[in-house]
C-alpha cells in the first residue's frame, strides 16, 4: 500500500464501522391514551365565526392597525430594453454564443472549426463570441435602419441627417474590426 493509502485507512475502516451499526429507529407515535391526557390539558378550539359578506371600510383611517404611507412617484431612467443581454453576466454570454455557434456549423465543420493551433488560430470559443457579438451588431443596424425609413415618411430631412450618422457609425465599427494599418482613410 502507498503511503498516501494510510491517510485513507482510518476512513474506510469507520465508513465499515457505521455500515455495521443498526439504523436509528423512527421516533415513535404516543400511545392514545397519552394523545387524550395532552389534548385534555389544552384549551379547546373554537373556529372563529363566520361573518356575512360585510362592506369594508373605505379608507385605510378608519383600521388603526393600518399606516398609510404618502405616495411616492420614482422616476429614474429605464435601462436600455433592446439589448437581450444586459442582464447576463460574461460567463453565460459566452456559453449562449458557443451554442449558437455551434449550432450555424453541421458537424462536420464543428469537427474542423472546434480545433485550434494557440500561436495561429484563435479558439472556437473566441470565434463564437466574434459572430455573436457581430449577429447583435446586424440586427442593431437593421432596426436603426428600419427606424430610419418610419422617420423618412415624416421627415426626409431628419431622416437624411440619421441615415448620415448610420454611415458614421458603420464606418466606425468598420475600422475598430480591421486590425492596425490597414488603409484607414478619414
Amino acid at each position: 500500500m502507498k503511503p498516501a493509502g494510510f491517510h485513507l485507512l482510518p476512513l474506510i475502516v469507520a465508513g465499515l464501522l457505521a455500515a455495521e451499526q443498526p439504523p436509528t429507529m423512527a421516533p415513535t407515535r404516543t400511545s392514545i391514551r397519552l394523545g387524550q391526557e395532552i389534548r385534555i390539558a389544552l384549551p379547546q378550539y373554537s373556529p372563529p365565526a363566520k361573518t356575512v359578506d360585510q362592506p369594508k371600510p373605505s379608507g385605510p383611517e378608519d383600521d388603526p392597525n393600518v399606516l398609510a404611507l404618502p405616495k411616492v412617484t420614482v422616476t429614474d431612467q429605464r435601462p436600455p430594453g433592446h439589448d437581450p443581454d444586459l442582464w447576463f453576466t460574461n460567463l453565460a454570454i459566452q456559453q449562449k454564443a458557443l451554442a449558437a455557434y455551434k449550432q450555424s456549423l453541421s458537424d462536420f465543420e464543428w469537427m474542423l472549426n472546434s480545433w485550434h493551433v494557440p500561436l495561429f488560430s484563435p479558439p472556437a470559443s473566441a470565434r463564437a463570441r466574434a459572430a455573436y457579438e457581430d449577429g447583435k451588431y446586424r440586427a442593431e443596424v437593421e432596426r436603426l435602419q428600419s427606424l430610419i425609413d418610419q422617420i423618412d415618411t415624416i421627415d426626409p430631412k431628419a431622416s437624411a441627417e440619421l441615415r448620415f450618422e448610420l454611415g458614421v457609425m458603420r464606418q466606425t465599427q468598420d475600422w475598430m474590426k480591421r486590425p492596425a494599418g490597414m488603409g484607414r482613410i478619414k
